[in-house]
C-alpha cells in the first residue's frame, strides 16, 4: 500500500531530478549555441539580479543568451549542488564552471548560482529568477 508521504516523497525526487535536468539542458544548449534547448525552461518574465536592469521577458531573456553566445568561446559546465523543493517553489543553487577561450589561452571562472523556479500547469517547472557570481576566497 502507498501512503501520502510515499507519494510525497515520489515526486519530491521527480521534481529534483527534473530541476537537475535542466541544468544539463541548459548546459548542453549554451555549449551547443541551441538558444532554444536552454529557453525552453524559463517563464514568461524572467529576473537576473545581476542585471541593471534586472526583469527581462522571455523573448529579451533569449537575444541576452544569444549575444554573450555571440561573443563566443565559452563553454559551460552546470552543477547543481543542492535543490529544495517547497510546494510550487524550487530553490536551485549550484556552481557554473565557465572556460573562456582567446587565442592560444583558456581562462576559467567558478561561481556560484542561485535559481528560483516555479511549478506550472502546463509544462512543469519554469525558471523565473537568478544571480551568480565569482567564487570568493574567505580568510578571517
Amino acid at each position: 500500500m502507498t501512503t501520502s508521504s510515499d507519494s510525497s516523497a515520489n515526486q519530491e525526487a521527480q521534481d529534483r531530478a527534473f530541476l537537475a535536468q535542466i541544468a544539463r539542458d541548459f548546459a548542453d544548449g549554451f555549449n551547443a549555441g541551441d538558444v532554444d534547448r536552454l529557453m525552453q525552461y524559463y517563464g514568461r518574465e524572467y529576473v537576473d539580479v545581476n542585471l541593471r536592469t534586472p526583469v527581462q521577458s522571455h523573448a529579451e531573456r533569449r537575444e541576452y543568451y544569444l549575444s554573450v553566445m555571440r561573443g563566443g568561446n565559452i563553454m559551460l559546465e552546470v552543477r547543481p549542488d543542492d535543490i529544495q523543493v517547497r510546494g510550487d517553489i524550487a530553490l536551485v543553487r549550484g556552481t557554473i564552471i565557465l572556460e573562456r577561450t582567446s587565442g592560444d589561452a583558456t581562462s576559467r571562472t567558478e561561481l556560484r548560482y542561485l535559481e528560483v523556479a516555479e511549478r506550472t500547469s502546463v509544462g512543469g517547472w519554469r525558471v523565473i529568477w537568478g544571480m551568480d557570481g565569482p567564487v570568493q576566497e574567505y580568510s578571517p
